[in-house]
């Protein structure tokens, strides 16, 4: 699941407020988060995903994990999602802009949340995040901004029909976790070491 829309709109605070909220059974793991003030599992290569089961993954700003424009990397990633997938694991995942999704990951994506976008015209035309938008009834989309307020998302996930809709969500304010000093670069011998694996 992607979470969607204009920076300083609290597209993380949405998945703490939510993870705070959650329930079941399965284990809640955040991929190298920089603020380790919160009591959640952390991991910090993609060989420990390979290894996670029945869990809540959460991936903040995915660009910074996942050079998608290394082929390799990218490739590997999306046979890291079908073994995520076949382990019992949701991936939850932000970023500012949908051009950072490619159409192989599209693929993997059950839906969205959105928050503020102030101009629809910069999702990347085809992507799952654009059509959904523009096939989702709601007052909030026009054809050039999805209005919403701090505070609020629009949720638009296959199979949570009930459920989508605009939504609110507490503490949109989360401070930013990342900086010049703590942002992550995987090495790419780690991505090397990844399994070939496919399910």
């Amino acid at each position: 699941i992607g979470i969607l829309g204009d920076r300083d709109y609290g597209k993380t605070s949405i998945v703490f407020d939510l993870l705070k909220k959650y329930q079941g059974k399965r284990g809640i793991v955040l991929f190298a988060y920089p603020d380790t003030s919160f009591k959640y599992r952390q991991i910090h290569t993609l060989s420990e995903l390979e290894l996670t089961t029945s869990s809540i993954v959460f991936m903040d700003e995915l660009q910074k994990h996942i050079k998608f424009y290394q082929r390799s990397m990218n490739d590997e990633f999306l046979e890291l999602l079908s073994t995520m997938a076949h382990n019992n694991n949701t991936l939850l995942f932000t970023t500012p802009m949908s051009q950072f999704i490619t159409k192989s990951l599209d693929c993997f994506i059950d839906g969205f949340i959105y928050t503020k976008i102030s101009d629809l015209g910069q999702l990347k035309n085809g992507s799952k995040a654009k059509r959904l938008l523009q096939a989702f009834s709601c007052v909030r989309i026009s054809k050039r901004t999805l209005r919403l307020e701090k505070g609020e998302y629009l949720q638009i996930i296959d199979g949570q029909e009930q459920t989508n809709g605009v939504h609110r969500f507490s503490n949109p304010f989360i401070k930013k976790a990342w900086n010049a000093n703590n942002s992550l670069k995987i090495p790419q011998k780690e991505s090397k070491n990844i399994p070939k694996t496919r399910s």
